[in-house]
């Protein structure tokens, strides 16, 4: 399965007109899947799981995360089957995000499994053991949380490779961190890479782990060797959303977090600047 080359667009701010440049990776995918860049590591490392024998691949779904859909697709698509733990919310307070994504697993014919809402780690280590005790341990995987894959870090980084000397300012958004440790291995050599929380957290921790990930030293003052990435918080709680106004399709919940900080923070960015997108959120009109 291949999925696309995206466009880079062109766009001016608003008040300032600074001109800044957008690498669409929310088109990374091929309808009816998601517009989630995520895809591009996740359908090799199922196919691996694939040929491994593995039949069955568990994911366990948050309130408005993407990766649920995206799991649903690729497994159809490849010829695996998907099994979603999916949480329960008492009656009236189902995110309608979620409502959307329940619509896209079942169209993938997904097997469902409810589990009552709470902390999606604790979810997690229950939906391993009745991963393990309805499909056995040979045939099945559970998928890490926020599809923290290393062939994500690998795919983006050679999306972005071919940008290496063209921006001097590239934003991307950080949630579980794996795009952007592909995007700063990529181009933090190059450039001044600023990666944006979408959920307040421990600075030191969280770089060190998108370090790790893309394996690559951050730049310390004073030294002459490693990558220039600078992690930004701005406060954002998991659940909140930006509402901030945005000229192309960009995730409210994660990417348009990122965006919203690049606007407020246009004049300190060298340019060119470069804004990494990495997925946006359907329409839900049509939810019910």
């Amino acid at each position: 399965m291949k999925l696309f080359d995206t466009p880079i667009e062109t766009y001016a701010h608003p008040d300032t007109n600074t001109l800044y440049k957008v690498k669409r990776e929310d088109l990374a995918v091929p309808a009816p899947g998601p517009p989630f860049s995520k895809m591009r590591g996740l359908v090799p490392h199922l196919q691996r799981l694939k040929d491994e024998g593995v039949r069955y691949v568990g994911y366990t779904e948050s309130a408005i995360s993407m990766a649920g859909w995206g799991v649903a697709w690729a497994c159809k698509e490849i010829g695996l089957n998907a099994v979603i733990f999916d949480p329960q919310y008492k009656k009236g307070n189902t995110p309608d995000l979620l409502k959307y994504h329940r619509k896209r697993w079942e169209e993938n014919g997904d097997i469902i499994i409810p589990q009552d809402a709470g902390m999606v780690r604790v979810n997690h280590n229950i939906a391993r053991q009745i991963l393990r005790d309805k499909f056995s341990s040979k045939h099945s995987r559970l998928l890490p949380l926020g599809l923290t894959l290393p062939e994500t870090v690998e795919e983006t980084t050679k999306v972005a490779r071919d940008l290496r000397g063209l921006f001097r300012s590239v934003v991307v958004n950080v949630g579980s961190g794996t795009i952007a440790a592909g995007v700063a291995k990529a181009l933090g050599g190059s450039s001044t890479v600023y990666g944006v929380m979408g959920r307040a957290g421990d600075v030191k921790r969280k770089r060190e782990l998108i370090a790790h990930k893309g394996r690559f030293t951050i730049k310390t003052q004073g030294s002459l060797f490693g990558y220039d990435f600078r992690l930004v918080d701005p406060g954002w709680e998991y659940s909140n959303r930006s509402i901030a106004p945005c000229p192309f399709p960009c995730h409210p919940y994660y990417d348009r977090k990122a965006f919203q900080w690049m606007m407020e923070s246009i004049l300190f960015l060298k340019e060119p600047i470069l804004f990494w997108n990495i997925g946006s959120m359907p329409e839900l009109t049509s939810v019910t």
